[in-house]
């Protein structure tokens, strides 16, 4: 797979691997994919460790229905902006 930057690797190498240290990301993707990424690239694109940890517990209904709405919505940004409007109305 062809990848445009840094952070689509990122984000192929860690979609199955939410567990994995930053290190481990880091190693994964310069083993596979020849570049080299700092800590705070992989925390900007997929969020820090801790919260990674949170996200891998997460049910696998959960992250389908996720994907389902960006692809309803078509555009991520969209899409968190829906969410922080009904967050906002939650209130």
């Amino acid at each position: 797979m062809s990848f445009k930057n840094k952070a689509d690797a990122i984000r192929e190498v860690s979609r199955k691997n939410l567990h994995w240290s930053n290190l481990q990301i880091k190693q994964e993707v310069k083993r596979k994919h020849g570049l080299i990424v700092s800590s705070s690239a992989i925390i900007n694109v997929i969020g820090s460790h801790k919260k990674r940890l949170g996200m891998a517990s997460y049910s696998v209904n959960l992250v389908d229905q996720a994907k389902r709405f960006l692809n309803l919505v078509g555009d991520y940004d969209q899409a968190r902006n829906l969410l922080a409007l009904a967050e906002t109305a939650r209130v």
